[in-house]
Order: C-alpha cells, then sequence, then structure tokens
C-alpha cells in the first residue's frame, strides 16, 4: 500500500512487510525552501532519538508538553495573531512534537515542522488534515528556510539537545534568520535549578515517594549528573545509575506502581552518549538577551517538575517590520 502526498516536497509512506518506510524525494525549490532541504538528515547510529520515535507514546510530563503547557502556547500564538491584525502565521516547529504539530491555529496559519530524524519524522509526523503543514528532514543549524520567512517558532525542550553554548549560538543565529523582525518564539526548556540537587537527595525523595513518575525521577537524576551546562551530562548516566540500582526494571515499576512501558523508556539510553544540556535560568535569559531576542514572557505550571520546565516567549529584536 503506497500513499502520496506533494506539497513544497514530496513525501511517499510505502507499507512493505508490515513496516512504513519513509522514502523523502526530491525537494523542489521555492521562496521558502531555497536550499538543499536534507541538510543533517543523517543520524548517528547510536542516536537515542531513532529509539524514542519507537515508543513516544509511552513518553510523559514532563518530557512532554502537558495540557497546561499547549493552553499557554495557544494563547501566545492568540496574542501575536491579534496584535498582527489576524495574519496568518506560519510557524515552525523545532522537532515534531505532535502536540505543538497539531495546535489548533486560525485559518490559513501553516505549520513547518524540521526535524534531523528521519524516524521521529516518519513515526510521528501527521500532518493537519486540509493545511500546507510540512515536514523538513534537517538540522536546527542550518534549516532549508528562506530569510524572514517565519512568523512564531516552537519548541519543547528542542535547546536541551544541544551544546551549551556554542550550538545554541549557531541555532538562534538561525533562527534570527528565518525569523521577521518582531516574531516571536515560545519555547518549553528544560532548566537547572540554581543549586543543583545530588542524585542522593533524589534517591532519597524517590524511597519516601516523593516522586510521582518514572519521568520525573528520570529527569531530576538527569540534572542531578550534570556537572554545569557546559558540560551537560551523557544520557547513558541515568541508565547506568538506575541500572546499578534497581536492575530488574520490573521491578522497580512494581513497587512506585508506575506503568512498565515507561520505565522501558530509559532503555533508550544505554549505552548512548549524546548529552543533554540543561541551563539555569539567569543562563537562559542572558543567553536569548545576547541572541537578540528579548524575554517577553516566562510561565511555569503546576505539574511535577513544571517549575523546571518553563515557557519562554520570546521576540526578535531588530529592525522595523518588513512587509509580507
Amino acid at each position: 500500500m503506497e500513499c502520496s502526498r506533494r506539497n513544497s516536497f514530496d513525501i511517499v509512506l510505502s507499507l512493505r512487510n508490515g513496516r512504513t518506510i519513509l522514502n523523502f524525494q526530491k525537494l523542489r525549490r521555492t521562496r521558502l525552501f531555497p536550499r538543499d532541504w536534507t541538510t543533517g538528515m543523517s543520524s548517528h547510529p547510536n542516536d537515542p532519538w531513532k529509539k524514542h520515535s519507537r515508543h513516544w507514546s509511552s513518553v510523559g510530563q514532563p518530557l512532554r508538553p502537558g495540557a497546561e503547557d499547549i493552553a499557554f502556547t495557544c494563547g501566545a500564538i492568540s496574542e501575536w495573531f491579534h496584535s498582527n491584525n489576524g495574519t496568518a502565521p506560519t510557524l515552525l516547529v523545532m522537532g515534531v512534537t505532535p502536540e505543538l504539530c497539531s495546535l489548533p491555529t486560525n485559518s490559513g496559519s501553516r505549520f513547518i515542522a524540521v526535524d534531523k530524524s528521519a524516524e521521529m519524522i516518519g513515526n510521528l509526523w501527521h500532518p493537519r488534515p486540509g493545511a500546507q503543514d510540512q515536514a523538513v528532514c534537517a538540522d536546527w543549524r542550518q534549516m532549508s528556510l528562506a530569510p524572514a520567512t517565519v512568523d512564531i517558532a516552537l519548541g519543547d525542550g528542542s535547546l536541551s539537545t544541544l551544546e551549551y553554548p556554542s550550538e545554541y549560538i549557531t541555532v538562534f543565529g538561525e533562527l534570527r534568520r528565518v525569523l521577521r523582525p518582531g516574531s516571536r518564539c515560545v519555547i518549553r526548556c528544560f532548566m537547572q535549578t540554581d543549586t543543583p540537587e545530588t542524585t542522593d537527595e533524589v534517591f532519597a525523595d524517590l524511597s519516601q515517594t516523593r516522586i510521582g513518575s518514572f519521568h520525573v525521577l528520570k529527569w531530576r537524576l538527569m540534572m542531578a549528573l550534570q556537572p554545569d551546562a557546559e558540560q551537560g551530562v551523557a544520557v547513558q548516566g541515568v541508565w547506568n545509575l538506575l541500572n546499578q540500582a534497581s536492575p530488574d526494571l520490573r521491578l522497580l515499576a512494581e513497587r512506585f506502581s508506575w506503568p512498565i512501558e515507561q520505565v522501558r523508556t530509559v532503555v533508550a539510553y544505554r549505552g548512548v552518549k549524546t548529552r543533554y544540556t540543561f541551563p539555569t535560568r539567569t543562563q537562559y535569559c542572558e543567553f536569548f538577551t545576547a541572541a537578540g531576542f528579548s524575554v517577553v514572557q516566562v510561565a511555569t505550571q503546576n505539574y511535577e517538575l513544571g517549575e523546571r520546565c518553563p515557557t519562554f516567549v520570546l521576540e526578535r529584536v531588530g529592525c522595523e517590520r518588513e512587509g509580507r
């Protein structure tokens, strides 16, 4: 069975032997996509995102945005819409987070999702029916988008997958290139506390059943293992730590009444040297300002660990707003 869709680029999904294969055909050069869209398409053979894409349904808060986060993001988009005379926005999504790519927006808006993992796109990308939405397999550091063609950039934890500060600088330089002056970024960030906790403190809370979900445990351990944002933390460190503390994941799940499917998501970290980074709030704000963005608002939600997952609303600082 084969299903084809043709917009600015062609995607062909073929069902062979019960598996969905994503085949990308040549992108036609347009005003929006003037460069080779396959930049950054190859991925490391030990890339955890290949595994994440297969069990994304088992990932939950705070690693994925919750209803509160989505409501806030929708409000930020609506505010931009009304302050721009009802103009239908072009929205860039850093990644293919389903909750962001399916946000309800006004008629005529379009989403462009950029992710360097073909597996994530193949497993998670679902364009809205009837919309001119597109997914591009590319690196955020060199996106195949024309300058000043995006109104709003969205991201969910995207920055923590980058090296700090070098790749943050490169990505935000690219965002400044593709965003129109006066446009906005709405990005949920994973944030280190000013005084990082230790792994012993995390396990002490776990023993007292003060950690409500496995995903919270995983993320607190990840942040506790990070020496500083510049060094980041290798994701395999969380697997090593949990494997030493509780080699039998099923027993861990049973003890705390956590779904085994959620607990097994940590297996994606085994042997993976990919590093995540968690700057502090001060580091985030100072960086955004230096990168040419003003911090309009910072919102935190009330779910567990929500205080470490703020959403930043940023405005691109620059010359007067350009015509469309």
